[in-house]
């Protein structure tokens, strides 16, 4: 068929960053680059730039899409010559249909060959994707079906299955397109959210496209920066498509994605002429016989941290081991939980359960603080912020305790979330929804929730914040005895318990990045401690 140039108007996507958390800062727009949204909102907004007339027709912002696909393929694949396009069903077919129209019209040459397929009868697409379905063929595209795909043919595979609004298991034909994509050895990038990904949670139903690249459109989805997603997105980019300020407004987000940039500026700050005294002093309870090192790991951490002064409380077995190791920490072993009444007049924040254990030794000492921390002065100046985690929270969760305590902050992993709250299930599944599991814990046991693991969350009142930061280096021993030091010494220094979290947690993620470019595999713990020291004084 001859080509018949289409009525739209075109237009590049007005901004396409690289990864959105690190470029968002060289528009002044893209603030809200830091939202992320329900799959539902992202549709709603799709849905007003064209009621509120921002762009003439959906089809419009397919055309945006797909030339904001091209100019990312040209400026991150400069020498490829060759591109595969994974057509499915839905607008994210049509998206894929338009950016081979647009690649086989472009005018540099050599133009790009593509090579287009479909899974599905592309007659049976509906709306713009239809549109784009017919405009393919009018410019003299065509259609083969996956079994004349020929990946080792190619350079590039676009991932044009599937987009936000998957909600079960793929199957079939479906099923059958994801592995091959997935056991090629060519670069995949995937459009708007990797194909069998669950935009509102990160889990998978059952498999998904891994992607190299994700361009993602209209808003950044909450889903794609925790859990599974952190596996199969790859390197997240994001492009606006020209939404106008004013919607972002008027649709509420679901989440907010930390930027180191911002939260760093909330690190405290040191007078020349302060004293140790003046940058707090944590207390540090647990070490069990046979865990010392949890506690000196997180002792050290809180140092790093800035804490002007940090005291342990544990077993006197430990004492020489964690002061012949770290002597700025002042040790003291202790056997009853009466023992921690001298210690606790002098601390400005608490941290209890890197290596506490769970027999009596531990309980009593819990018991001890959950009766303070239970009875908090209404004057600010006297309470005292805790931190909770590991066997702590396991103690809790053996003996149903429960404190209503806006000033501490818990530090569940996955396995001590579900004790928490009583599920059968201790490790996470391809479809657990850690959103829904944070919210949970919050409305049972009040105050602040870190649920650490890929893409952290930390829940703020009502909102949840997510740490896009950290890799699978820190899958080690110790960490998260780090991440309470780190939490407990800001607390100690006054932050509020909020920024103490997220603060927390970036300082954490960041640090494990740093010592990560020195190689992931065989890191430990004790790499971090110089890196949040940097991070401190950058």
């Amino acid at each position: 068929m001859n080509y018949k140039q289409s009525s739209y108007k075109q237009a590049s996507a007005s901004n396409c960053h690289k990864p959105a958390l690190e470029s968002a800062q060289t528009d002044d727009r893209y603030g809200y680059v830091y939202y992320c949204y329900s799959s539902e909102a992202v549709h709603n907004i799709d849905y007003l730039m064209v009621e509120q007339g921002f762009v003439d027709s959906s089809y419009e912002l397919m055309n945006r899409a797909a030339q904001a696909l091209l100019d990312f393929i040209s400026r991150n694949y400069l020498k490829i010559c060759h591109i595969t396009i994974v057509c499915g069903a839905g607008n994210n077919a049509g998206d894929g249909y338009v950016l081979a129209r647009l690649a086989k019209m472009q005018e540099k040459e050599p133009r790009l060959k593509v090579h287009l397929i479909s899974i599905i009868d592309p007659e049976n697409l509906s709306g713009d994707a239809h549109q784009g379905y017919q405009d393919w063929l009018e410019c003299g595209g065509t259609i083969d079906s996956m079994d004349e795909a020929h990946f080792p043919a190619t350079d590039l595979i676009i991932d044009a299955l599937i987009g936000t609004g998957l909600n079960r298991a793929l199957e079939d034909e479906w099923y059958d397109a994801v592995t091959a994509i997935n056991d090629s050895p060519k670069p995949v990038l995937a459009i708007d959210i990797p194909s069998g990904l669950n935009a509102d949670t990160g889990a998978t139903h059952g498999i998904a496209v891994k992607a190299n690249h994700t361009l993602t459109f209209i808003a950044q989805k909450m889903g794609m920066y925790t859990a599974q997603a952190r596996y199969y997105c790859g390197e997240i980019h994001f492009a606006s498509l020209g939404v106008a300020d004013t919607l972002y407004n008027q649709i509420e987000h679901s989440a907010i994605l930390m930027d180191w940039n911002n939260i760093a500026d909330k690190l405290p700050c040191r007078s020349p002429v302060s004293h140790k005294g003046d940058h707090g002093h944590l207390l540090i309870i647990g070490g069990d016989y046979g865990m010392a090192g949890a506690c000196r790991i997180a002792g050290e951490a809180a140092l790093r941290a800035g804490a002007g002064l940090v005291s342990i409380a544990t077993r006197k077995e430990n004492i020489n081991a964690v002061n012949s190791a770290r002597p700025e920490l002042m040790v003291h072993g202790i056997e009853t939980a009466k023992e921690l009444e001298p210690l606790l007049k002098k601390a400005s924040a608490i941290a209890i359960g890197p290596g506490l254990g769970t027999e009596q030794w531990g309980m009593e000492l819990l018991d001890k603080i959950i009766k303070i921390l239970k009875h908090q002065p209404e004057d600010d100046g006297k309470k005292i912020a805790c931190v909770i985690d590991a066997d702590a929270l396991n103690i809790m969760a053996q003996h149903n305790l429960v404190v209503h305590n806006p000033d501490i902050i818990y530090t569940p992993h996955f396995g001590e979330a579900s004790r928490l709250l009583k599920h059968t299930s201790e490790r996470p599944s391809m479809e657990s929804n850690r959103f829904k599991m944070i919210r949970a814990l919050r409305e049972k046991y009040y105050g602040t929730f870190v649920l650490k693991g890929a893409g952290t969350l930390v829940n703020l009142s009502d909102e949840i914040s997510i740490c896009p930061y950290g890799n699978e280096g820190m899958a080690s021993a110790g960490m998260g005895d780090c991440l309470t030091g780190i939490i407990g010494a800001l607390l100690a220094q006054k932050l509020p318990t909020p920024d103490a979290a997220q603060l927390g947690v970036c300082l954490h993620a960041k640090a494990g990045d740093l010592a990560a470019q020195e190689g992931k595999n065989g890191m430990i713990v004790s790499d971090l401690l110089p890196k949040i020291r940097q991070l401190m004084n950058e």
